[in-house]
């Protein structure tokens, strides 16, 4: 657990904000490299919607966990903003950053379900190094473990899952698979389909080794948003299949 890297006097470089700004920043290189290789999107269309998907999804991210815990936030109201502290629920944040991504592209009149193809994997990138902040922050961490790679952070009588050290490694495994069926792809949206259902799945899973905040029906709220993602994952992925069949037997 290192939540600071580095002090000078008042101000504090914090490993959580560094390993997130170091996600974002790597995805939109290689988005961009890719992007005036490939010729689609644009470069500059690239950081525009990178820009407004990531104000949008931080934003989502960070509200819905203040909504997780009101009372807290009730409490000590200045610590809303403390961000550096840990504090983003991922599924508020990809909800919230898909309507700014759809608002933006919509503006920009960049085919939706083609430019979501070609940004998701690198948000699974991004929120590879994301857990990987939680980790050093100390923050989402599992359930009581005793296996030999089991961490103790500061404070705790016992060890523990590394739950976001799982999760990293998924999410870089995520990443690289969609980037191998981006040439394989039947139809637009399917990239971005199979995101929101493995991420969905692999979530799932990981939620058993986490320390969960509620549950209900036996199942943690993230297991049943992750229920929720897949559901609606499959759903889409019929109806867009079902939609290019049609165009193609006219």
């Amino acid at each position: 657990m290192i939540p600071v890297l580095l002090s000078i006097g008042p101000l504090h470089l914090y490993s959580y904000g560094v390993c997130i700004a170091l996600g974002v920043l790597l995805s939109v290189f290689l988005m961009t490299r890719r992007a005036v290789r490939e010729g689609f999107p644009a470069p500059d269309d690239v950081l525009d919607i990178s820009f407004w998907t990531l104000v949008w999804g931080f934003a989502g991210a960070r509200f819905s966990y203040i909504g997780q815990n009101f009372s807290y936030y009730l409490a000590y109201p200045l610590k809303i903003v403390a961000v550096w502290e840990g504090g983003l629920i991922v599924y508020g944040g990809l909800l919230a950053g898909l309507l700014g991504f759809y608002l933006t592209a919509r503006k920009k009149k960049i085919p939706f379900w083609k430019m979501l193809d070609f940004i998701v994997p690198y948000t699974a990138l991004s929120q590879a190094f994301g857990r990987i902040g939680c980790f050093l922050n100390g923050c989402c961490f599992g359930k009581e473990c005793g296996f030999p790679w089991a961490v103790r952070f500061p404070d705790m009588a016992y060890a523990v899952h590394p739950a976001q050290l799982y999760e990293a490694a998924f999410d870089l495994f995520l990443f690289v698979f969609l980037l191998s069926k981006r040439k394989s792809a039947r139809f637009e949206g399917q990239i971005a389909l199979l995101y929101f259902a493995f991420y969905g799945f692999g979530r799932y899973m990981i939620e058993f080794f986490r320390e969960p905040n509620l549950v209900w029906l036996g199942l943690s709220s993230g297991q049943w948003t992750s229920i929720l993602a897949v559901t609606a994952a499959f759903g889409f992925f019929m109806f867009r299949q079902h939609q290019t069949r049609r165009k193609k037997g006219r």
